[in-house]
């Protein structure tokens, strides 16, 4: 193993594996391999992370840097900043110079608040859940390029997808509840059990179910993102001043989705954005080709069958529209150009809102 106790700011600086860690273009080894410094190398954890905010602070441009412009840049910073001439040194290398001596001293101020970030990070999160678990816990890492199946006691299926890792219980007898801890992706289809509810953990954010179908995506980054496919899931925080009523209850409380919604949740502002997805898709459900036949049909009609067929509100003021009446063909457009052509037809707009289609019209004489 390489030895790090010599290491000082520079040689992370220069190091090619720590940049590519740095601006998130790393291997999952090679990131999951700095992810763990820290607490490998516990005095050169302060180093660390000075190195890894003086990477991101030094480079000006919008774009993530190669490794040989970054090594170039590098270079001349450290070169910059030895004793010179000041007349030879340029602006912005001033500026550069300046940031790097003021960082020595307000990081090493800011060291316990640097390191107290990265414990918060979603591995840390995870495995401070896991070790916390009241029932004994099996971890299936998926470190292939393909999705790979586990099957849960209860009948509940899980396909995690590559780079991914979930935690469970053996069996889920033993306790009123069915709890597991994810980090990464997973597709979950639960199996329905209205007298124990289904939990997802995925760093801060709390999924809970009685019987579903739905995706997590909880990867190192700003968001947690929960997309229903069938049923309905409630989702809240672990910060949530009234997660344990929302855990407790035998009912879905809080934030709840239906299909063809997702949630984010920006783990920095503890925030619940709902919205549509990108593309709603049908529900599993039979459906006659000729539900999206219409021929002077009544609006309410029309909207009900979209309804039924996406799992989506649609809202309208149906005394404002008791005048229109739709003849179209629509089987093979995604819901937003049947939405799309049917606004376009009658003269009307639609928006999403808060995982909802409005409608707003002048009416039809």
């Amino acid at each position: 193993m390489k030895s790090f106790d010599h290491f000082e700011l520079h040689d992370f600086l220069e190091d090619e594996s720590f940049r590519s860690w740095v601006f998130e273009r790393a291997s999952p080894s090679i990131t999951e391999w700095w992810d763990q410094f820290p607490a490998m190398f516990p005095a050169k954890a302060l180093l660390m992370m000075q190195a890894r905010e003086t990477l991101l602070a030094i480079y000006d441009e919008p774009l993530v840097p190669t490794p040989a412009s970054m090594g170039q840049r590098i270079q001349q910073i450290m070169l910059d900043t030895e004793p010179g001439q000041p007349s030879q040194l340029s602006f912005w290398t001033y500026r550069r110079a300046s940031w790097l001596v003021a960082a020595s001293l307000v990081l090493c101020l800011a060291g316990w608040f640097a390191w107290t970030t990265y414990q918060d990070r979603p591995a840390a999160t995870y495995k401070k859940l896991v070790s916390s678990a009241q029932l004994p816990m099996k971890e299936v890492v998926n470190t292939g390029t393909k999705t790979h199946l586990v099957l849960l006691a209860d009948g509940s299926s899980v396909l995690l997808q590559p780079n991914s890792r979930i935690s469970y219980p053996s069996n889920f007898n033993s306790h009123t509840k069915r709890e597991v801890y994810l980090i990464g992706e997973a597709f979950f289809e639960v199996a329905k059990n209205p007298h124990k509810p289904f939990f997802v953990y995925a760093d801060n954010l709390i999924t809970k179910v009685l019987g579903t179908s739905f995706t997590v995506r909880a990867y190192e980054k700003h968001t947690v993102d929960v997309t229903v496919k069938t049923g309905r899931v409630s989702v809240f925080s672990r910060s949530d001043s009234e997660r344990t009523q929302k855990q407790e209850s035998h009912t879905l409380t809080g934030l709840v989705l239906t299909p063809n919604q997702r949630v984010h949740f920006n783990r920095d502002t503890d925030h619940l954005l709902r919205t549509l997805v990108e593309s709603p898709t049908l529900l599993d459900m039979p459906i006659q080709r000729s539900m999206f036949e219409f021929t002077g049909a009544p609006m309410l009609q029309v909207f009900s069958s979209l309804e039924k067929a996406y799992g989506i509100e649609i809202v309208f003021d149906s005394e404002v529209m008791k005048n229109c009446y739709l003849t179209a063909s629509l089987d093979d457009e995604p819901l937003f150009e049947k939405l799309h052509m049917i606004c376009q037809t009658l003269d009307a707009e639609y928006e999403q809102m808060d995982g909802k289609i409005l409608i707003t019209s002048k009416g039809c004489q």
